[in-house]
């Protein structure tokens, strides 16, 4: 039966592939029908709260489009960038690292993926390089936070074995900086210039490509396209600040609830302030696009925890098994156990205790704390099918990188090899600290 299972889940996956776009979604409408009607199998968990913090982020980032702030972002990217267009390769991945450090949650990455996007095919730079390497670096910032669910879980343990808080944030913040810098490497090297890709060059004969209109590009900025880049730059920094010092104000909100309830605040103030015409917000390419990635996030995301979900207990018992028989494969078992549970804050409340019980040293465990972070191993993590969904361009559908393979994505490269060179680094720093 699990054999079967997990056939179905990678069939899913590699339709999907093919497919692309909204497909994607639909694919995933069809293996959840097999799953449940033919095999038998109670359906998992709806990922709820990412769908609405998608649609949350998206209406806000709509009425920012709509009210003229995307094409003024894009103009001063376009300036910054202009003699080294490169350089988004550098600047995406920084942006949702320190997002996801002070905020504690990957999710917040998806306010800027549209922009990252749009910045890149504007300036002649393949999408999915700057969108795979700022989605990895989101995941590997988690390991970096201290107010991560991953971190806390992990600290709980290593502060018995007498680790000082700054200790161990001076080990796994470095490695999960020199991590992301290797992934965001990577990620820079992956795939043909945009204007060699003859996806990219078919995409746009047809009209599929949404670009700044050159008259729109050398106007003169409105008041109002500036202070809708302002409006939404404040309501990210008012939930990063809600997230970073949640001791300090008392309040018990989750970080759902902050980012759907900022973003419509958001919407509505930068709607009223720049007199965007309520129904001309639901026409904005971005409102559509976003309603796309929701579509590919409820089919394949629900049907991955459908079918992984029946088989969390099996997957703990083998991790904790593995562990006890080999300790110093610490990393590795992080590494899958996060890739099969899309859980760095699981993974770590799972394995890092068991560590422990089995005498594995402080040093390993900080050393390898960055390998819970391998989210991307597949492409239906909701931050990767948000990335894929958002880019217009093609530059995800080619198939050396659509995984129709299950791995051969622009995501795994960078991410694995990202987490291969971290731990090494992680060792050496936990050793000079420790």
């Amino acid at each position: 039966m699990i054999l079967l299972e997990t056939c179905l889940l990678l069939g899913a996956i590699i339709l999907a592939a093919r497919l692309g776009g909204i497909g994607v979604g639909l694919a995933g409408g069809l293996g959840m029908a097999i799953a449940v009607f033919v095999l038998g199998l109670p359906p998992g968990d709806i990922p709820v709260s990412v769908i609405l913090i998608i649609m949350s982020v998206i209406l806000a980032l709509s009425v920012m489009q709509q009210a003229g702030g995307m094409s003024y972002m894009v103009n001063m990217a376009e300036k910054m960038l202009r003699n080294h267009p490169k350089h988004i390769n550098i600047l995406a991945p920084a942006t949702t690292f320190i997002l996801t450090t002070l905020a504690g949650t990957g999710y917040t990455a998806m306010s800027v993926l549209n922009v990252i996007q749009q910045v890149a095919k504007e300036n002649g730079v393949r999408p999915s390089q700057p969108l795979s390497s700022a989605v990895v670096a989101s995941q590997i910032a988690i390991t970096a936070s201290p107010i991560s669910a991953a971190t806390a879980a992990m600290y709980v343990v290593v502060e018995q074995m007498g680790v000082t808080f700054g200790a161990a944030l001076s080990v796994i913040m470095p490695a999960a900086v020199f991590g992301t810098v290797v992934a965001s490497f990577i990620a820079s090297r992956q795939g043909c210039d945009l204007k060699d890709d003859p996806i990219f060059q078919e995409r746009v004969k047809k009209g599929l490509v949404n670009f700044t209109p050159e008259a729109q590009k050398h106007q003169e900025p409105t008041l109002a396209a500036k202070r809708s880049v302002w409006l939404f730059l404040a309501g990210v920094i008012f939930i990063v600040a809600l997230l970073l010092f949640k001791p300090m104000i008392g309040h018990d909100l989750g970080s759902r609830d902050i980012i759907v309830i900022v973003m419509l605040l958001t919407g509505f103030i930068t709607a009223m302030v720049c007199k965007v015409e309520l129904t001309s917000i639901k026409k904005a390419p971005i409102f559509a696009d976003g309603a796309e990635s929701l579509v590919v996030i409820l089919g394949i995301v629900w049907l991955s925890s459908t079918i992984i979900g029946v088989h969390i207990p099996e997957i703990k018992e083998l991790a904790g098994n593995l562990l006890s028989e080999y300790p110093a494969l610490l990393a590795v078992v992080f590494f899958g156990t996060s890739a099969l549970l899309f859980s760095q804050g699981a993974t770590s409340a799972l394995l890092v205790p068991i560590a422990a019980s089995l005498n594995v040293d402080p040093v390993t465990i900080l050393a390898s704390f960055v390998a819970v972070s391998a989210l991307y191993m597949t492409n239906i993590y909701p931050t990767t099918a948000f990335a894929i969904a958002t880019d217009d361009t093609g530059s995800f559908l080619d198939k050396k990188w659509n995984g129709s393979y299950i791995v051969n994505h622009p995501f795994f490269l960078p991410g694995m090899i990202g987490i291969v060179a971290a731990v090494p680094f992680g060792f050496v720093i936990a050793n000079l600290v420790l």
